[in-house]
């Protein structure tokens, strides 16, 4: 490059970022509004990971509620399905963890997907890491695979080796799977689909219950035990397309996700320097065997008395609502398990009804918006409707004046002279009034002024 090349490179690139910098500076220096739903500052400041966490997202210019809850959706998929929450309740809990952020386009929520995989990095060889969701059948499909299994039966060679005969047949061949869907309209849509079973898969896999189907032949069969996998899922929305899975809270479907904002009005202006991944989780190299994270009392006698309540008709909860318990059972051991421990404490339980509340009020303004913008709708229909209806009042108006007034023509047309007929008489109208001649005819036969005899217009005498 010449000299000279480099002068105005150097000239356009300063012009630029001068550019660039007086936008910025032209923003309000007033602190953004922060929306309802985003975690609050107690809870990034009650632990140093939570606290790590933040500032790896902060680092990459990302929302550290949304790299938090793609953590622990991560982490749910990576730690061994042998590891259950003991609530008390329901038996051995499945940690599987739901979580969808929203935000507008451009917000962050796939990058929040990408960073997860160099703060948490997986120890495991064969994890399925940010997989997409095609069908039900692909979840289940995502386990399985084919391997070489012993009949019982042995092959004998010429020289009398013998030799174990084997098969191939389709199993379960993996445990692990972390699944990502980058805009949620995408789950919507696939939901609709005739004969997809996609919706129902995604219920049970929220709790860890069998997955797969049976079919008449066997490569197309798929067995998935219960409590055999750890499957975490992550889905990015915007507002507009969360509210078709949102309103759908009759199968069940929203009230297995945890809900966040993409935003984060605590980025800072410079970026800070990143801690880097996340210390090695002892979670995630031990623990194969069956183990139960233990719960205090105090929580289990709070989850048992609700469950003992609802089932007796005695106590009404909201229907989104339905899976409170679950979902902060499932929080709650997590961050026990991000904090390297195996049993929820106290302060696991409050953060977790932290994320719960803050996931109740994203939840809540979606559908607060969603009935604005449906009343906004109705209004608009409304006032479509009544302005439909002014232009016909007016334009009947203006017809029966039309008509009137052809009336008339047609009486004087009558007077001057007999024997005209009704043709003549339309002939001699302008072009816009003789859609108007017959009705106008009519009109002035009921007024008395004229009739019609053998098609001819004639003056009615005294």
């Amino acid at each position: 490059m010449s000299a000279v090349a480099e002068d105005m490179w150097g000239a356009d690139w300063e012009g630029d970022l001068a550019r660039e910098e007086a936008k910025l500076s032209a923003v309000p220096d007033a602190a953004p509004s922060r929306p309802a739903g985003l975690l609050p500052e107690e809870f990034w400041q009650a632990r140093p990971r939570l606290q790590h966490i933040r500032g790896y997202a902060h680092a990459a210019g990302c929302s550290g509620d949304v790299l938090l809850h793609s953590c622990l959706a991560r982490l749910s998929g990576l730690i061994s399905p042998n590891i259950a929450a003991d609530s008390g309740i329901g038996g051995r809990a499945s940690l599987n963890l739901f979580v969808a952020t929203v935000g507008g386009p451009g917000a962050g929520k796939s990058t929040g997907a990408s960073l997860n995989r160099g703060l948490l990095p997986s120890p495991l060889e064969d994890f399925r890491d940010g997989l997409p969701v095609g069908s039900g059948e692909g979840i289940a499909e995502a386990f399985m695979g084919t391997v070489e299994e012993e009949t019982g039966e042995i092959r004998r060679t010429r020289g009398g080796a013998e030799t174990p005969v084997t098969r191939r047949i389709r199993k379960q061949v993996r445990h692990n799977a972390f699944f990502y869907i980058d805009e949620g309209q995408i789950l919507a849509k696939l939901g609709e689909r005739s004969g997809s079973t996609l919706g129902e898969t995604l219920r049970r896999a929220a709790v860890g219950e069998t997955l797969g189907q049976t079919n008449a032949s066997e490569e197309r069969t798929r067995y998935v035990e219960a409590g055999s996998y750890s499957l975490g899922l992550l889905v990015g929305f915007q507002p507009l397309t969360a509210l078709p899975v949102l309103t759908d809270s009759g199968t069940g479907t929203p009230q297995r996700f945890v809900w966040g904002w993409a935003e984060d009005p605590s980025i800072p202006d410079a970026p800070p320097q990143s801690p880097g991944p996340l210390d090695k989780l002892e979670c995630l190299t031990s623990r194969w065997e069956p183990f139960e994270i233990t719960f205090p009392q105090r929580v289990r006698d709070l989850l048992w008395r609700e469950r003992v309540l609802r089932n007796r008709g005695e106590l009404q909860v909201a229907e989104l609502d339905g899976h409170a318990g679950l979902i902060k059972v499932k929080l709650s051991s997590l961050l026990a398990l991000l904090d390297d421990r195996y049993e929820v404490t106290e302060a696991d339980w409050q953060l977790a009804e932290l994320m719960w509340d803050a996931s109740c009020s994203v939840r809540d303004s979606l559908l607060a918006r969603a009935h604005r913008e449906a009343e906004a709708a109705k209004q608009q229909q409304e006032e479509v409707k009544l302005q439909a209806e002014l232009r016909a009042h007016q334009a009947k108006g203006d017809d029966d004046a039309t008509v009137q007034r052809i009336a008339i023509r047609a009486r004087e047309f009558a007077r001057k002279e007999s024997g005209r007929t009704f043709g003549m008489f339309r002939k001699s109208l302008a072009s816009r009034d003789r859609a108007y001649a017959e009705r106008g005819v009519d009109r002035a036969e009921a007024e008395s002024w004229l009739f019609v005899e053998e098609g001819c217009l004639c003056i009615q005498t005294e």
